[in-house]
């Protein structure tokens, strides 16, 4: 009896055991679905408990792929060569490892070492082991140092060996893509459909065709396809938030990356990516709480170039502050965008920060990106419109530094400097623009006030402004003088007074009757007229 309980025990331990157990498919299964710690936890299990060289191998792969999705400057990349180091002395004969070392050698730059490594493990499987080949393949289309030529090569013998793996088709595609070939690349997409139809990989990559040809919403159709045929392939989600997020449609890009999230790892990379695009879709509460609360998060540096834009974008300018200060501070000046010049700038406007500073700042993003010269003339204009005329004056400085200083822009900063009091910048601007354009009335009539407002002929008798009050006078006629009777009045109220000054009465009397044609109103012309009665 207790001999039978015993194998009882033993059986149901095995078998449960055994249900439990994870094979490299598996693994394989989670690295296609980016699922990478369920797939770390699989391969190291096995390489725990069955220490041969395949396992050996399959975690190696692990650690080069994450590799390359992690830009891990060479850390997983290191790991991986010493798993498959490990291969080699379980079983020299096991060729897969050398095809991983080959692998190393050409993520580290060194594709000739890596070819010498790949060829020895065909030759020693004699072209016979269609795994190997599609391996190998891969080292000639995953990595800059790519060889189209030779991954197909390789991929004829392995579809000769086994012309059943949907997988196969694919990375020819993508040997393919790489020669801008998308017409070859798409029938083997094609093929790859055909053999696996419910595999969504497929469809996105041809997606991915259409995508280069701009046939986005084709694209998007394939995409969706591929997706029915497998609702819970992971990498696709993350490449239909791409695509929505190419056609500005940021809601539907954060609904698909959502999905995405949700089947993948929670790695800071990922919800990274997904505070951006929540930023994107305007989204910023919800963005700054996962920039904020994600694990591991912290340690990137441009999620503080995020919060910062959220900030801004909520008007909350000291925390955007603070957080754009710290992404300078944290990454080199190479790195820095357009928008990051332009984000500081307003947000030190914004916080009552330094203004020359902040200009300083959005002439950067110029300098980096010509159409933001359109937020400098928002600047100026929201100053002018705030009545903050002297800010919009250093606006029209900066602007003029980045060549956008034509008449339109002298003339306005000469009102901001006239409107500011400070009527010495303001005459210099307008004695430019009436060199410049001699017949714009208004540079005449403001240079005519500017000389007033200065007092450097505080009676008139020298008579300083009165050649602009009469140009103005002179050039404006017909229609506009209509809309500019109050300035015309103003003109003529100034010569007769000069002419008074001078005891020119008839030119006087003249003069003043004109600027009571004009306004009625106008009291200076009124008393002198009421004086010479």
């Amino acid at each position: 009896m207790k001999k039978i309980c015993s194998l009882t025990f033993l059986l149901f331990t095995f078998g449960q055991w055994n249900a439990n157990a994870q094979t490299v498919a598996d693994g394989l299964k989670y690295l296609e679905n980016e699922q990478y710690i369920m797939a770390g936890s699989t391969f190291k299990s096995l390489v725990y408990t069955t220490p041969t060289a395949a396992n050996y191998f399959y975690l190696g792969n692990y650690y080069l792929t994450l590799e390359r999705t992690d830009t891990a400057q060479g850390v997983y990349a290191d790991s991986a060569k010493a798993m498959f180091d490990k291969g080699v002395l379980a079983d020299p004969k096991y060729n897969l490892n050398y095809v991983g070392l080959g692998h190393y050698e050409v993520f580290k730059g060194r594709p000739a070492q890596g070819s010498i490594l790949i060829n020895k493990a065909v030759q020693a499987s004699r072209g016979k082991d269609a795994e190997l080949l599609y391996r190998a393949a891969e080292a000639y289309v995953l990595y800059p140092a790519n060889d189209p030529l030779e991954a197909n090569r390789l991929l004829d013998m392995a579809i000769k060996v086994n012309g059943k793996n949907a997988d196969y088709y694919i990375l020819k595609g993508d040997a393919f893509m790489l020669k801008n070939d998308g017409s070859s690349a798409g029938t083997l997409y094609d093929k790859a459909k055909s053999i696996a139809p419910n595999s969504a990989k497929a469809y996105i990559k041809y997606g991915n065709i259409l995508i280069r040809a701009k046939s986005y919403q084709i694209a998007l159709e394939s995409y969706l396809k591929g997706m029915a045929a497998d609702s819970l392939y992971a990498p696709g989600y993350r490449q239909l938030g791409e695509l929505y997020y190419k056609a500005g449609k940021y809601e539907n890009a954060v609904q698909a990356y959502t999905k995405y999230i949700r089947l993948t790892d929670q790695r800071p990379e990922n919800q990274f990516r997904f505070g951006a695009f929540l930023f994107l879709s305007k989204n910023y509460d919800e963005s700054i709480r996962v920039l904020d609360n994600s694990p591991g998060i912290s340690q990137n540096v441009y999620r503080h170039r995020l919060l910062a834009y959220s900030y801004a974008e909520k008007n909350e300018p000291l925390k955007g502050l603070v957080n754009m200060e710290l992404f300078f501070l944290k990454t080199d000046s190479s790195k820095y965008l357009a928008s990051d010049y332009e984000y500081y700038g307003k947000l030190l406007i914004e916080s009552g920060g330094d203004t020359t500073k902040a200009l300083s700042n959005i002439g950067k993003a110029v300098d980096k990106d010509s159409s933001k010269i359109k937020v400098l003339t928002d600047l100026a204009k929201r100053f002018f419109d705030g009545k903050r005329y002297l800010r919009a004056a250093e606006v029209y400085d900066v602007l003029a530094t980045k060549g956008k200083k034509g008449p339109t822009e002298m003339y306005i900063q000469g009102q901001a400097y006239f409107f500011g009091k400070d009527y010495v910048k303001a005459d210099t601007m307008f004695t430019r623009l009436i060199a410049a354009q001699p017949s714009s009335f208004m540079a005449n009539l403001f240079k005519a006030r500017c000389i007033i407002y200065q007092k450097t002929d505080p009676d008139f008798t020298k008579g300083l402004a009165k050649p602009y009050y009469e140009k103005f006078t002179l050039l404006v006629t017909g229609e506009n003088s209509d809309k500019y009777k109050k300035q015309l009045s103003e003109s003529y109220a100034y010569l007769g007074t000069y002419y008074g000054r001078r005891k020119d009465i008839p030119q006087a009397e003249a003069a003043f009757k004109k600027a009571l044609e004009y306004d009625p109103t106008n009291k200076t012309a009124k008393d002198a007229m009421s004086e010479k009665k």
